[in-house]
């Protein structure tokens, strides 16, 4: 972003904080865990900058994106490019994408096997989620589409190869000793076994939010599991930016078995990477300019 005076706002790390965790992740691997960035690539550079300078301390280094890389922002493609490639970047052994529900979304629409009418509810849905935003990026519509069903016929055209086999190598949820990764969340009310194995592709239609994983908000946000956590695991996620309050705490989270890494990219110009090695965890928060500061510095 320009600003006035022409000097250029570049995304940068804004706060580091260490926290000690009542579970671990596998004493072997340092994990990177990366939240929602709604096509902020300019907050994932930043990210990725840090994580590529950090001295490795275990013998495996993993990767670990929480979903929601699309939608709202100003360059879901750039950002889905940019996190192909962060492995490699940062050193990683390992790389995880998981599936948000914007990813949800655009996949249900996507998929050439989903049933054309849930496509179409799915293509409704994301349309009104932000997935315009994405669907310009790579569709040049020089005639618009009659309705939504040629819509839906010219966006499977035309979606780039490298788009569409990202979105079939996401994953529900990732695990590493005793850390749970995963989307939104879990329902502390159902066996944590059963509520990860609820499809991906489940119809939006059929989907109750508090029965799976990439849209569930209550009743995660708001247990308190005690010492056994959720099913034995501390949980890490995204999906509700800083809890959908005014003063989010990661102690309070923590105290609750989970660590919430959204924090709001396209309204608050923020973007969380979690560090974790053994029961340690390393918070680092990037801040660029928010969606509407860039809206005006293009228009």
């Amino acid at each position: 972003m320009v600003a006035p005076g022409g000097m250029r706002i570049m995304a940068a790390i804004v706060d580091r904080q260490t926290f000690i965790l009542p579970r671990a992740v596998a004493a072997d691997t340092e994990v990177f865990a990366i939240g929602d960035l709604h096509g902020r690539t300019d907050l994932l550079h930043a990210l990725l900058d840090e994580a590529a300078g950090e001295p490795r301390r275990r013998a495996r280094r993993a990767l670990v994106f929480l979903g929601d890389l699309v939608d709202r922002g100003p360059d879901s493609i750039g950002t889905i490019d940019l996190a192909i490639g962060a492995g490699a970047r940062i050193g990683a052994d390992a790389q995880i994408g998981l599936m948000g529900n914007h990813e949800t979304m655009m996949r249900l629409a996507l998929d050439a096997s989903a049933p054309w009418d849930d496509a179409l509810h799915a293509l409704a849905n994301w349309l009104r989620n932000g997935g315009g935003a994405v669907v310009r990026q790579f569709v040049d519509f020089e005639v618009e589409p009659a309705g939504p069903e040629e819509l839906l016929t010219v966006i499977r055209v035309a979606l780039p190869h490298r788009i569409r086999a990202w979105l079939e190598t996401l994953r529900a949820n990732w695990r590493s000793g005793n850390v749970l990764f995963v989307h939104a969340g879990v329902n502390p009310g159902v066996d944590l076994e059963r509520f990860l194995a609820v499809p991906w592709n489940t119809p939006l239609a059929e989907v109750h939010e508090d029965m799976h994983w990439a849209w569930v908000r209550w009743p995660f946000l708001e247990a308190s599991p005690g010492p056994g956590g959720f099913g034995g695991y501390l949980v890490v996620h995204g999906h509700t930016p800083n809890d959908a309050r005014p003063d989010p705490s990661h102690e309070e989270q923590i105290r609750n078995f989970r660590i919430n890494l959204d924090a709001g990219s396209g309204k608050t110009g923020l973007a969380k990477m979690a560090v974790f090695r053994g029961a340690e965890v390393k918070v680092l928060t990037a801040l660029g300019p928010t969606n509407a500061m860039l809206s005006r510095a293009q228009g």
